[in-house]
C-alpha cells in the first residue's frame, strides 16, 4: 500500500524566493518522496559460497555474513529486499551501483560477488548473467543482464508482475514462484528460448496461523539442487516444499510460529533457510522490527540454528 500526502503548493511557492529554481525543484521532489510511504516486507535472499559461508539480506540493516562458527559479520549495504551471489566474479568490477536497480556489496575486484536489489527478485544464471523479474508493468518481463550492461528480454507474460521469487536451474533454465492466483501459487520453469511451463501448483491450508498480509498459498524464494529438485519457501503456510522433476510436492519442514520462511537455498545436499520473526500489525512498516534467523537442514535431517540477528 502506498499513501501519498498532498503538498501545500501555496506554501512552497511562497518560499521559492529563498532558493534557486534548481533547489526548488529538488525540494518539490523531496516533498513528494517524503509523502510517499512504501510498504515494508522482510527480505528474501540467502546464498552460500563455495567455502560454506552464508549470506542473508536483512531489510532492517543490510547484508550479514555467517561463517562456520555462526559468527555474524555485517557487510555495509543498503536495506534492500533481494540478494544474489556471483561465484565466478563476472560482476566483480562493476560500479558499486549499476544498472537501474543493483548494488554490489562486496569490494570491487573480489569474489564471490554479493549483489542486492530493492525492487525485483533476481538470480545469477549458470551462464554468469543476472536474470531479474521486471514486475512494473501489466505484461511483466524476465530480463537477462550481462556484466557489460547489455539487457535482453527472454520472456514476457501477464502473470510475471506477480513473481515473488526467482532461481537458476542447473540446466540453465529459470524457475519462478508467482501469485497471480492468490489461492494457488504456481511454480514455473522458463527456458532460454522463452518457453514457459508449469512445474507445480501449491494450495496452502487456511488456518489462524497465516502470517500477516499473506495468503495460505503464498510462496516466496526458491532454489534448485543438482538433481533437479526445487525447494520453495511457502511463506503463507510457514513451510519448506520440495518439488521433484516430475512435479511431486512434499513438505520437508514445518516452521513453528512466530517464525516464517521467505528464502531457501540448496548447497551440497543441505538446505539453508532464511526465516523472520512475526511482527504486530502496527509494526508492519517498521523495517527494524523484522528479525531474521538462519537454520540448516543437514544431510542427516538434523535442524540447526546457525544465527539469529538481534537489534
Amino acid at each position: 500500500m502506498r499513501q501519498v500526502k498532498l503538498i501545500n503548493m501555496k506554501q512552497v511557492f511562497n518560499n521559492i524566493g529563498k532558493t534557486t529554481f534548481t533547489n526548488f525543484l529538488f525540494s518539490l521532489l523531496l516533498c513528494t518522496l517524503i509523502g510517499t510511504t512504501a510498504s515494508a516486507h522482510p527480505g528474501s535472499g540467502i546464498v552460500v559460497d563455495k567455502t560454506g559461508n552464508v549470506y542473508i539480506i536483512d531489510t532492517g540493516k543490510g547484508v550479514w555474513k555467517i561463517d562456520f562458527q555462526g559468527k555474524l559479520t555485517y557487510l555495509p549495504s543498503s536495506r534492500f529486499h533481494w540478494m544474489g551471489i556471483d561465484e565466478i566474479g563476472n560482476f566483480a568490477n562493476t560500479p558499486k551501483n549499476f544498472g537501474e536497480f543493483f548494488e554490489r556489496v562486496t569490494p570491487k575486484g573480489t569474489k564471490p560477488v554479493i549483489i542486492i536489489c530493492p525492487e525485483f527478485p533476481f538470480t545469477i544464471g549458470k551462464d554468469g548473467n543476472i536474470y531479474y523479474a521486471d514486475t512494473r508493468h501489466a505484461q511483466g518481463k524476465i530480463v537477462r543482464r550481462t556484466p557489460d550492461g547489455k539487457e535482453t528480454v527472454i520472456a514476457t507474460n501477464k502473470v510475471f508482475p506477480s513473481i515473488n521469487g526467482i532461481a537458476a536451474g542447473m540446466d540453465g533454465s529459470i524457475y519462478i514462484t508467482e501469485s497471480s492466483n492468490p489461492n494457488a501459487n504456481t511454480i514455473r520453469k522458463i527456458n532460454m528460448n522463452g518457453t514457459i511451463s508449469i512445474i507445480a501448483t501449491y494450495t496452502g491450508k487456511n488456518n489462524n496461523d497465516t502470517p500477516l498480509e499473506a495468503t495460505a498459498s503464498y510462496c516466496r524464494g526458491l532454489s534448485a539442487d543438482t538433481m533437479g529438485n526445487i525447494y520453495v519457501a511457502a511463506t503463507g503456510s510457514r513451510s519448506i516444499l520440495k518439488i521433484t522433476p516430475k512435479g511431486v510436492v512434499t513438505t520437508v519442514l514445518n516452521v513453528s510460529s512466530p517464525w516464517t520462511p521467505t528464502a531457501v537455498t540448496a548447497f551440497k545436499g543441505e538446505l539453508y533457510i532464511q526465516e523472520w520473526h512475526d511482527v504486530t500489525a502496527e509494526k508492519l512498516e517498521v523495517r527494524e522490527a523484522w528479525i531474521p534467523r538462519v537454520r540448516k537442514i543437514g544431510i542427516d535431517g538434523k535442524i540447526t540454528t546457525l544465527a539469529t540477528v538481534s537489534r
